[in-house]
Order: structure tokens, then sequence, then C-alpha cells
């Protein structure tokens, strides 16, 4: 549809129109709302042949026109997706443009969003703190304290999910008015490899939670982030998703798994974003690119340095927690 206005089309430094054969996007649709979104065999056919397909036909198939670069076989057709990459990363070399640079220096000197909740700074929070963070920590004290944290920030996000009223009759016969949780369900989703490490204080306080996980790595020539891998449970489209990282130090991981999320369909507002430390640059590059998703975090540092590490930080966490620092 992009294509479709010419005030957007001008803007474009190239067209791509990405094309693939008919019964191919069809099955591709049935597999995917079936097996993911739980939907029927004759309710996908009937809405596709009902509005997807008049849609595409009147809407989307005559801008192919409008394309610099028409693609067949969609993103099996590697020769013109490398071909595609390298041009994209040539003019963004030539432009001198860096993704996480940018991220690192926007934003400064901006209030914190209204979006984000911060644990309370008790002598307990900072005394936690102060054994992770300091550099003498053995492995173990740092693993048994960050457990801690991480239970005590999970309690936190917790109770910023939304509840309704539940009556219930005590052992005494008598009246409690109480509260439980009114969405669907409630499921976790951790980005590799530090997120994996609150997995356990999750599933310590939420009975038989759904986990799933995202694999994002950091380019080491480019320093740019990379999705890897994504494993998500059935139906996370109606779940409240409790997205997990130890860290964030541009935001440029969270935004890729957040996108993740939102492509498979779960609301943003259904989203909290959780971390044990958060610089200002990354609270502020998630708010403003998804001002819905709720960040919690136990601490907020004010910078990230040159190599993208917090300051004042706690060092790469997934090195010191799975003890392969060099």
């Amino acid at each position: 549809m992009a294509f479709a206005y010419k005030e957007l089309r001008d803007l474009m430094d190239m067209k791509v129109f990405v094309d693939a054969d008919p019964d191919v996007r069809l099955s591709r649709r049935l597999k995917r709302d079936i097996t993911e979104r739980e939907r029927d065999l004759v309710g996908v056919l009937q809405q596709y042949n009902t509005f997807v397909k008049p849609a595409f036909d009147q809407h989307i198939a005559p801008t192919v026109v409008f394309a610099d670069i028409v693609v067949p076989r969609g993103g099996e057709n590697n020769v013109a997706i490398d071909l595609i990459v390298r041009h994209v990363r040539t003019q963004l070399e030539q432009r001198g443009f860096n993704f996480r640079a940018q991220l690192r220096s926007a934003h400064q000197g901006q209030p914190l969003p209204s979006s984000l909740s911060i644990l309370e700074s008790t002598p307990q929070v900072r005394g936690l703190h102060a054994i992770i963070r300091n550099e003498e920590a053995s492995r173990d004290d740092f693993i048994f304290y960050s457990k801690r944290l991480m239970r005590i920030l999970i309690e936190h996000a917790l109770s910023l999910l939304p509840f309704k009223r539940q009556v219930v009759t005590t052992m005494e016969g008598t009246v409690y008015e109480g509260r439980r949780f009114a969405g669907k369900r409630l499921c976790g989703v951790s980005i590799l490899r530090a997120g994996e490490t609150m997995e356990p204080a999750l599933e310590s306080v939420c009975k038989d939670v759904r986990i799933g996980k995202i694999l994002i790595q950091t380019n080491e020539e480019t320093s740019e982030p990379e999705l890897h891998y994504h494993r998500l449970p059935k139906g996370i489209s109606e779940d409240h998703v409790i997205l997990m990282d130890a860290t964030v130090a541009t935001g440029a991981a969270a935004l890729m798994a957040i996108r993740v999320l939102l492509d498979h369909d779960v609301n943003e507002e259904n989203i909290l974003f959780l971390s044990l430390i958060a610089a200002e640059s990354g609270v502020h590059t998630i708010a403003y690119a998804y001002p819905n998703v709720k960040i919690v975090t136990a601490a907020v540092d004010p910078e990230v340095n040159d190599k993208f590490h917090i300051i004042p930080g706690i060092g790469n966490f997934g090195d010191r927690y799975f003890g392969t620092a060099h």
C-alpha cells in the first residue's frame, strides 16, 4: 500500500516489490493462522476469498508498475535479497550512518518517559545492586543476588498488569474481596542469552507460565543487532507478554524483539519489557518507538560509552553469569 501514494513514493530511495506465487501466499497464510492463531480452515479460506485476495488484486498488485526492483519468489530469492542488502549497506556506509551510535546519542537531556516504571530504591535493592555491580563479586554471589533482584523485579512488574475484582468465601464462611489477573494468559519471552537468566524468576512466581525465546546477536563487523532465531508460544497474540533482557544499553535489540512480537499480532499495550539495568538512552529509544510498551527496570544508569557499555553499569551480564568472561 505504500506505493499507492505519490507523496510516499517520492520519499523512497529505492522501491522494491516483493512478489510470490498466489498458492504459496495462501499456504503460508493457512499455516500461520491455523498453527499460530488457532483458527479453523474454513474460516481462514472464507476471509481470504472475501477480503484478502480481492483487496490484493485491486490495491496491491497494480502498484508493481512503480517498483524499481521486483523480487520474485519472495524470501527464497537469495540472489536478489543479497543485491539489495549490499546496495543498502553501501549507501549507509557512504552516509556514515551507525544505527547503534545514533541511538546512543539520541534523546539526551530529555525527561524519562511516563511508560517507565523503576523499582523502588529501597536499602535492600541498593544492597543487591552494590553486590552485583562490584567487579570483585564472585560468580556464585553474582548469580545468587542477581536472582534475588530478578524475583523482586518480576513481582513489581506483575503489579502493573490489569486486574479485576474477585470475591471468595474464606474457610470461616466470610466473604473476602480480592483481585485476579484480567487478561486471558500471561507468557514470558526472553532475549537470548542474558534474558534467559530471568526465566526461573518468572517461573517461580507464575505457575505454568509459557516461555518463548528470541535470539538476537550483535554483528562483530557492523556492531548492529541481528535476529537469528525465535520460538514463541502458540496463540501469543492474545497474551500479555513479559519480554526479558538483563540489561539495555542503546535499546537496539529490544526494538527488534518488540518488532517480532508485534509481527505475531501481540498488542503493543500488552507488552511489558523488563531489565535489571537500563541506560537512559535505551529507555528513550524503546519509549519513542513503542510508547504503549511498559518498561520496567530495577535501575536507570545515565550513560553508554563508545563501546556501547552502560556506565556505571554491571559489565557484560551474560559473561559474568555464565562464566564466559575472557
